[in-house]
């Protein structure tokens, strides 16, 4: 049998060009442990440390850390399974460089200026998966003391969290801006937990609710088609006629209590919310949001009565 060369450190780093220093680092670290010791304790090495070097060396060039290296020289983790982390992770940055690019070529149009600055900002602090973890931290706000259904609160989370395209807009960036500061409002957060508690309590004849705002959402698109408007005399009944019906569905007396709880749930950010995810994602407006906000406006006008 052939008996293996033996190479001291030095005579490693010639063969693989790699410097001494880094071999020495490599070995610290666990990933290039060496065959043998001499008698003075010197480190030794033989062919195989040579093709686990160029091993190392390889996925090092190709930006795999230096954990995921170790688990692959150990066996827990399989090389082509590195390989595809390390892939998703360069194609992770290209997207994020492209969208920095678009950002830089809207702001490069004409004479850059701070909106231009703060899309920038945007679109190099967060990735979509970033943006779906502020839409999840809100919905989670919302629901934190609600018996909100579970599955329900995620199905909200994964159609409205904003994927913006590799070479997003400035309209959805802007738009992106606008809802995270929303996002953020504790007022927002506040009255959506009044809705949330409404929406969501055994106390509220749910089927009378639902029932009232189909009837109500029916009749202001019937009125719109007429051409009216929700300041019109018509657009008072329709309103008032839905408030009774939501506090009788609710067990309370229409008084000044149950109309503040109303007035928070009609916060009108509630539609905004809607059209801002509609720019990001590029996708039309239900066809009953106009009915919603002229219902919307037509409450709120009676609730100022």
């Amino acid at each position: 049998m052939r008996k293996k060369e033996a190479l001291t450190i030095g005579e490693l780093s010639r063969r693989t060009g790699i410097p001494v220093k880094t071999l020495r680092f490599y070995s610290d670290e666990g990933l290039l442990p060496p065959a043998r010791r001499s008698r003075a304790n010197y480190r030794i090495y033989d062919e195989e440390q040579v093709v686990r070097v160029e091993l190392v060396r390889t996925l090092r060039e190709a930006g795999v850390d230096l954990a995921t290296i170790r688990k692959v020289l150990a066996r827990d983790l399989s090389l082509a399974d590195a390989l595809r982390l390390r892939l998703a992770a360069v194609e992770a940055h290209v997207n994020s460089l492209s969208r920095i690019a678009a950002a830089l070529r809207g702001a490069l149009r004409g004479e850059p200026s701070e909106n231009d600055l703060r899309r920038l900002w945007t679109v190099t602090r967060l990735s979509n998966e970033e943006r779906k973890a502020v839409i999840t931290r809100f919905y989670e706000q919302v629901a934190d003391g609600v018996a909100m259904d579970g599955a329900w609160m995620q199905g909200m989370i994964d159609a409205t969290a904003p994927k913006l395209p590799d070479d997003p807009t400035p309209a959805q960036l802007d738009a992106w801006i606008e809802l995270a500061e929303i996002l953020a409002d504790p007022t927002f957060i506040a009255n959506m937990r009044v809705m949330a508690a409404v929406t969501w309590s055994k106390e509220v004849d749910q089927a009378a609710l639902l029932r009232a705002q189909s009837e109500a959402v029916a009749a202001a698109r019937e009125a719109r088609a007429r051409g009216l408007g929700p300041d019109s005399a018509e657009a008072l009944v329709i309103a008032e006629r839905f408030v009774r019906e939501a506090a009788s569905a609710s067990g309370k007396e229409l008084d000044d209590a149950f109309e503040e709880q109303l007035r928070r749930t009609q916060d009108p950010r509630t539609l905004r919310y809607w059209e801002l995810v509609s720019v990001m994602t590029g996708e039309p407006l239900s066809p009953a949001y106009e009915d919603s906000r002229w219902l919307g406006a037509a409450i709120t006008r009676f609730l100022e009565r």
